[in-house]
């Protein structure tokens, strides 16, 4: 599986977490709930999401210490979750649509008219 592939499975393991704790509220969030928050910010700051890692982290942190600042710092981390989602929908639909790069060498990649 490529970068790109585990990092989407990663947005929507982590979609999915953040929908459940939004439904339900941050003060019904279990030992099972911070663990799948943990393992996803230890992904993502793994795979170089500094950013998104912060937002987790503070967020568990948040909810283990039972403060009032969850409710907000969930809405911060879905926030910057939905913004990173984004520009990596618009980074591999930039390298979608790019030309592709002509490789040095080939008798048909060289410029013509320099004869």
């Amino acid at each position: 599986m490529d970068e790109i592939a585990e990092l989407r499975d990663a947005l929507d393991r982590l979609h999915a977490a953040m929908d459940d704790l939004v439904v339900r509220g941050v003060r019904a969030a279990g030992p099972t709930d911070i663990a799948k928050l943990t393992a996803l910010r230890d992904e993502f700051r793994t795979a170089g999401a500094e950013h998104l890692a912060e937002k987790l982290g503070t967020l568990v942190d948040a909810v283990q210490a039972g403060e009032r600042s969850a409710a907000p710092a969930l809405m911060r981390a879905v926030t910057t979750f939905r913004l990173f989602d984004r520009m990596l929908t618009l980074e591999v639909a930039r390298g979608a649509l790019s030309p592709p790069v002509a490789v040095r060498g080939d008798d048909e990649a060289e410029p013509e008219g320099d004869e």
